[in-house]
């Protein structure tokens, strides 16, 4: 696990410091119980006065915290491993506190006797076990982002995965300090005298699986590296130059008659896809896009070729709308709450946005294809599909080369989370769109169809594409071959 000599070095004298920093801590706590006679925490009157201790030891206890943080700053190079390396510091004071308080006391009986566990800002307590649950989290995850500090996966971290373990951490917090927090209004001098009667297991629980959401985060991050190869951009631009060719212009009538329960709606629907499709800003926006767009020559030409087809998209509905009598719209609640979110929330976000997005567009495009009474705006849905599955298969390539896949446990949790985003979208657009489909005689059930499919088409195609650049052949038939079958699946 520790990648290199100096590194298992560093992770070793982190580890024999703390332990000597337990040594002193089991000794200082031994003699102040015996001081109050209270070797076993948990009996009447647990914290009783005695001159100055009380405030000299909250003090004490702060200060152990600001060493164990300074072990941690000496010890890493970046801020990841200075956090990790404090982690293990803490996660190996307190378990070894707990080893040599029974060594020199006998107590405790078992991971099951209850603790005073800190002082600030008021009593906490709780069995040994938790405490040392939570220690080993640390130490675990500790070592991982120490020992891979130098890894490029190790380099950020998700805010969401670190929102999740604040979560934990004060669910936690709130285990410990509940009893109290119940009696708050006491205040700290009957605070002293409270032993708390009950322990609740379920929630603190619950607390240590989301606190273990930074160790999935490490363990996810270094699984996908070991399976991660570089994108064939080159086999990208050449499909998008390819696809170019062979586009037919839609044929509009120069006169189009339809019933008002029709016209209306989807008038409606294609101005709003217009605007999206295009329309707007057809590029990446998020606020670190360079970061991805900018990563080589090659990927900046490969955006701009994507979202050059999503013009091509905004161009053809724009002639549905002008021919059915509309008016190209310029904004939308909807696409601006879309685009906000994209910017504010980073690339990696904006992405899945995309192509979920895609996903969710082309049940809508098939629907509308198939149940149109104009010959010219199933042909129009017959372009956009073609695009759209070189888009989504554009992005399942990309996600394998990054060695996604939703094979094994941290794979089916990525998927479940997927396919929940991925029928959010869904509903989202059936709420904007779903009248003009059911005016068209399509239903929400033949919608959501259309959406599982193509899910369960999306993920079942990773696997593949990750095993095939695992081995390092590339067995995919060509971009050109597979969207060939797709428009003929379309057709049909």
């Amino acid at each position: 696990m520790i990648t290199n000599s100096k590194g298992l070095a560093r992770w070793w004298i982190v580890v024999v410091f703390a332990t000597a920093m337990a040594w002193v801590e089991s000794a200082v706590v031994f003699y102040l119980r015996t001081m109050v006679d209270r070797i076993e925490p948990y009996q009447a009157n647990p914290l009783p006065l005695i001159g100055g201790l009380g405030r000299a030891e909250v003090v004490r206890e702060a200060a152990t915290l600001i060493m164990l943080l300074m072990v941690g700053r000496l010890a890493g190079r970046t801020w990841r491993s200075r956090l990790g390396y404090s982690a293990i510091a803490f996660g190996t004071w307190d378990i070894f506190y707990y080893v040599f308080l029974k060594v020199i006391c006998g107590w405790p009986h078992s991971l099951w006797d209850w603790d005073i566990l800190f002082l600030l800002p008021m009593p906490w307590w709780g069995p040994v076990l938790a405490p040392v649950s939570i220690a080993l989290l640390m130490i675990l995850w500790g070592t991982l982002a120490s020992s891979w500090e130098g890894q490029r996966f190790a380099s950020s971290s998700d805010w969401k995965v670190w929102l999740v373990n604040f979560i934990g951490a004060a669910l936690a917090l709130y285990v410990f300090m509940a009893h109290y927090l119940r009696e708050a209004r006491l205040g700290p001098n009957i605070w002293r005298t409270l032993l708390p009667t009950q322990f609740r297991w379920p929630l603190f629980c619950v607390a240590l699986i989301l606190m273990a959401a930074p160790i999935a985060e490490v363990l996810l991050r270094s699984r996908r590296a070991g399976a991660r190869s570089s994108l064939d951009c080159a086999r990208w631009l050449a499909h998008f130059a390819r696809n170019l060719e062979n586009r037919p212009e839609p044929l509009w009538p120069a006169s189009i008659t339809l019933p008002s329960a029709i016209h209306a709606p989807l008038i409606r629907s294609l101005e709003q896809f217009q605007l999206g499709d295009g329309g707007g800003p057809a590029s990446l926006i998020a606020r670190d896009a360079e970061r991805f767009r900018g990563s080589s020559a090659e990927m900046r030409a490969l955006v701009d070729a994507w979202f050059t087809e999503e013009r091509e998209h905004s161009r053809l509905l724009g002639c549905a709308v002008d021919a059915l009598g509309g008016k190209r719209i310029s904004s939308h609640w909807s696409f601006t709450a879309f685009c906000q979110s994209r910017r504010v929330f980073g690339v990696g976000f904006e992405l899945k946005v995309l192509l979920l997005t895609e996903i969710s567009s082309t049940a809508y495009y098939r629907l509308l294809q198939r149940h149109s009474p104009l010959p010219a705006l199933a042909d129009t849905c017959a372009l956009i599909l073609r695009d759209e599955a070189g888009h989504i298969a554009f992005h399942g390539d990309r996600l394998a080369a990054d060695g996604r896949s939703p094979k094994g446990l941290v794979g089916a949790l990525w998927a479940a989370q997927f396919c929940f985003f991925g029928y959010a979208a869904a509903t989202m657009l059936w709420l904007n769109h779903g009248k003009c489909l059911l005016r068209l005689g399509a239903t929400r059930a033949e919608f959501y169809r259309e959406v599982t499919r193509e899910l369960r088409r999306f993920l079942k195609s990773l696997p593949r594409q990750t095993e095939a650049r695992i081995r390092g052949k590339s067995k995919n038939p060509s971009p050109s071959k597979s969207f060939e079958a797709g428009r003929l699946s379309n057709a049909r």
